[in-house]
């Protein structure tokens, strides 16, 4: 309970004292999706299957958290993240569908602290299912993950932003055998 009202606080704090917070965008490239299939196991890197069920998928996005926050620090990472499928009918007209909120591993998935020293990259996990189930009978074509995920640091330094937002959007194949 202590932590999250710690996290609220600092968070309210955070966004206050910095006034409407900016976002920055991180490079398509940066971001990769990692999924296993829930039968084989095989592990999927930038790319998915329309057949398999991803019950266990995981965004990896190597963020510059030291660059910005030098020294011994407590990182928060507060996603507003998910993932979405557009698939396309029999006449080529296209939708997308809500798959999965992408959010932080463990006990609480809105709401994580990292060590600074322990820090190597930000990993979001989610369960995107069977990909044909979700199209239905449309057939599926890409995956999309996007939206915002906010990092705070604590103790805040004098003159530092206490939070920054970043801005996330990539894009991955469906492929068919």
């Amino acid at each position: 309970m202590k932590r999250s009202l710690a996290l609220l606080a600092l968070g309210t704090f955070g966004l206050a004292a910095a006034g409407a917070p900016r976002s920055i965008p991180v490079p398509r490239e940066k971001v990769s999706l990692s999924c296993a299939d829930s039968y084989f196991k095989s592990p999927r890197q930038n790319f998915l299957l329309v057949d398999e069920t991803y019950r266990d998928c995981t965004l990896r996005l190597p963020l510059a958290l030291h660059d910005r926050w030098p020294g011994a620090r407590t990182f928060y990472f507060i996603p507003r993240v998910s993932a979405t499928l557009y698939a396309k009918d029999s006449k080529g007209k296209g939708r997308w569908l809500p798959l999965s909120p992408l959010v932080n591993p463990g006990e609480d998935p809105l709401h994580r602290a990292v060590n600074s020293r322990g820090y190597q990259a930000v990993e979001l996990t989610g369960d995107l299912g069977k990909l044909s189930e979700v199209a239905a009978q449309d057939r599926p074509d890409t995956v999309s993950v996007g939206g915002k995920l906010t990092v705070c640091v604590a103790p805040v330094l004098a003159g530092e932003e206490p939070c920054a937002t970043y801005d996330i959007t990539a894009r991955y194949r469906v492929y068919t055998r």
